[in-house]
């Protein structure tokens, strides 16, 4: 039997991509306009605050979430 895939509640989900989203253009106002995806913030001294009460996957839910909404681009390789 297969091991059930980690699932984040659409709720969560919801409230991530939220903070993820806040994340990003909290990033961009104080760097000129750049952009950056939000899971590329988590752990590094540039985390917003707002994406305190995440886990890193949870985060990188989120930003996958936002992508294919059409919120953000992919992660650059």
């Amino acid at each position: 039997m297969s091991r059930p895939r980690d699932v984040l509640p659409p709720d969560r989900l919801a409230d991530a991509a939220e903070a993820a989203l806040q994340a990003a253009v909290e990033f961009a106002d104080h760097n000129n306009g750049a952009w950056v995806y939000p899971a590329a913030l988590m752990g590094t001294p540039d985390q917003p605050d707002c994406l305190a009460p995440y886990t890193k996957w949870e985060i990188e839910q989120a930003s996958e979430f936002l992508v294919r909404l059409g919120y953000i681009e992919k992660r650059a390789a």
